[in-house]
């Protein structure tokens, strides 16, 4: 079985996209609801401190996913950036990838950290890897939300890296959703059903991402803030926020409401981390696992 190293793994979101394309994800957690989340869903979990860890036990994985803790560099956050010791773990995943130059690479993080990215993405260069950075839009890979993210790709297996296909139109107000070949962007209503035009209409004005429109076309936007939805409760439950991430709709959410929340906005869409991971790693010889 083709084992992927996932540091800071989070809920499950890359999980699984590797589950989906056949590699067996092992994720290296340290928050403990996470953990218990991750566990409650099947997805083998180590919970411990990424620095903390020795990238020499790791050298036969078959890849190597990283997506750093995004609050130090987060619009929605004080944006200390390296000054916040969160914000120092970004360089974690370059520490694993130098010691066990991994077959593949795939990094995330908020748009503010792609500079950084290109700087790893050299020094990737450098030891052979082919390389591509830059920025992915959630809903063109049929997530209902305009989340959009920094990612670093990198391969020693091929000559080049493209970033992947869109396969959903761009969400833009006013602009029709259908633009063959690609697919209408997926709305809200798609995902969680009509009934919730039902609802007392709501806006939330933070400095998030927006979440896709429903036919009416309000907006809601994510406003995760001190570990809260801001203006949310009783409006969404965990769950729905879950499928408005692309998760399935039972993924077994642990912890208070709150820890929930967190756990959902800190989460990768798993439907974009197959498109990028399809990229990256998919149609390439897999390393067998020690």
């Amino acid at each position: 079985m083709s084992i992927v190293l996932d540091l800071f793994a989070g809920p499950g979101g890359w999980s699984l996209a590797c589950h989906r394309l056949g590699f067996h994800d092992l994720g290296i957690e340290w928050d403990p609801w996470t953990c218990a989340t991750r566990r409650a869903a099947g997805l083998t979990t180590i919970e411990s401190d990424v620095a903390a860890m020795d990238p020499a036990d790791y050298r036969d994985i078959a890849g190597l996913i990283a997506s750093p803790p995004c609050q130090p560099f987060s619009a929605a956050g004080k944006r200390r950036g390296l000054a916040d010791p969160r914000g120092r773990l970004v360089y974690q995943p370059m520490r694993f990838a130098r010691h066990i130059h991994p077959p593949w690479i795939a990094m995330e993080e908020v748009p503010t950290v792609l500079p950084l990215w290109e700087t790893f993405a050299g020094s990737l260069r450098r030891d052979g890897y082919a390389t591509w950075t830059g920025i992915l839009s959630a809903e063109e890979y049929g997530v209902p939300q305009t989340r959009r993210r920094a990612f670093l790709l990198a391969s020693r297996m091929r000559d080049h890296i493209h970033p992947p296909k869109p396969t959903h139109t761009r969400y833009v107000p006013g602009h029709p959703r259908h633009a063959p070949p690609l697919q209408p962007w997926v709305s809200m209503a798609d995902v969680l059903g009509r009934g919730m035009l039902d609802r007392p209409a709501f806006t939330v004005t933070t400095r998030g991402n927006s979440w896709g429109g429903s036919s009416t076309r309000r907006a809601l936007q994510q406003a995760q803030q001190k570990g809260r939805w801001a203006g949310l409760d009783g409006r969404l439950t965990a769950a729905e926020f879950g499928v408005l991430q692309s998760f399935p709709a039972g993924f077994p959410w642990q912890g208070t409401h709150t820890r929930q929340l967190v756990q959902v906005g800190n989460a990768v869409p798993p439907a974009l981390a197959v498109a990028v991971l399809s990229a990256v790693a998919r149609d390439q010889p897999r390393q067998q696992a020690a």
